[in-house]
């Protein structure tokens, strides 16, 4: 994985850091993000992602998901989540270099907590979902981008899960007041209970999931940890751009990323007072529960 990227346009800063050892680096330009439109979304659907920590009562997150969707392509993320680290990474991107006078980096067993600084921006590894998934219809790919550290190159890789091999029963439910049939699915690990509707004829679903004869409104592993919920479906009058952006994302495999990702930190924060910028790593570990246990 590539090294932290500091501040735009700084060339050989030299860092104070924490232990006072004095180092040198070199860093690169970050201003290259190119947001393209891969396609135009007609439906956008709102989802409610609870996660819940095995032989626990209640979730411990709840965050919104949106999945746009197009013609081609649809796009599932977390807006919540991308807002704030969009204001991060901003915070590093597009700041003069010649007013800073010093930088301090904490990080590893240095790691600090910078709320209490007036002007602090940051973003918690576990505060929402980083990755966005983009599937392909035409070519039943998908592209997924995510990250280890919000200030660093994103991850990028293809997964190809193939045909999802779904067990459809007559069971029915209500879910937004449409009338919802019962499919299941084991997939990586999991066994998971979806409820679509043929009502809305679109072969699509939040996460991964996709290849029912109709919108997935619900769905949920039968151990009851990760719930997905429609909460909000909007066919939009105007189609609106489905944005991508993985201009810097490093190339890598699946089992790579998933690698890299159990070394995740607990988050960045980024505080600049006085031409003096601090960035520090947050203090604690992540407790990893991914969703993919195959």
């Amino acid at each position: 994985m590539k090294p932290f990227l500091f501040i735009a346009s700084l060339c050989s800063l030299t860092l104070s850091v924490f232990s006072q050892q004095r180092i040198s680096i070199n860093a690169q330009n970050s201003n290259s993000s190119e947001k393209k439109a891969i396609d135009k979304a007609s439906l956008r659907c709102v989802y409610q992602f609870s996660k819940k920590k095995p032989g626990a009562g209640q979730p411990y997150r709840s965050d919104q998901m949106v999945l746009e969707i197009g013609e081609r392509f649809s796009k599932f993320y977390d807006p919540a989540r991308q807002q704030r680290d969009s204001l991060l990474n901003d915070r590093m991107k597009h700041v003069d270099p010649s007013t800073i006078k010093s930088v301090h980096v904490f990080k590893a067993e240095s790691a600090k907590d910078l709320s209490s600084m007036p002007g602090t921006v940051g973003s918690g590894s576990q505060e929402g979902e980083s990755y966005q998934i983009v599937k392909d219809k035409q070519t039943n790919k998908q592209t997924i981008l995510d990250y280890v550290s919000v200030i660093a190159d994103r991850f990028k890789y293809t997964d190809e899960p193939g045909k999802l091999d779904w067990k459809i029963s007559g069971e029915t439910d209500t879910v937004l007041s449409y009338t919802c049939q019962k499919a299941s699915l084991h997939f990586r690990g999991r066994d998971y209970v979806a409820w679509f509707s043929t009502d809305i004829p679109v072969s699509d679903g939040p996460w991964k999931f996709n290849g029912l004869p109709g919108l997935i409104l619900k769905i949920e592993d039968t151990e009851g940890l990760f719930t997905f919920k429609l909460v909000g479906l909007e066919q939009l009058s105007a189609p609106s751009p489905i944005l991508l952006d993985d201009s810097r994302a490093i190339a890598c495999t699946r089992q790579e990323f998933e690698k890299q990702k159990k070394k995740q930190g607990a988050g960045m924060q980024v505080n600049l007072t006085a031409g003096v910028m601090t960035i520090a790593e947050m203090s604690g570990k992540v407790d990893l529960l991914p969703m993919e246990k195959e």
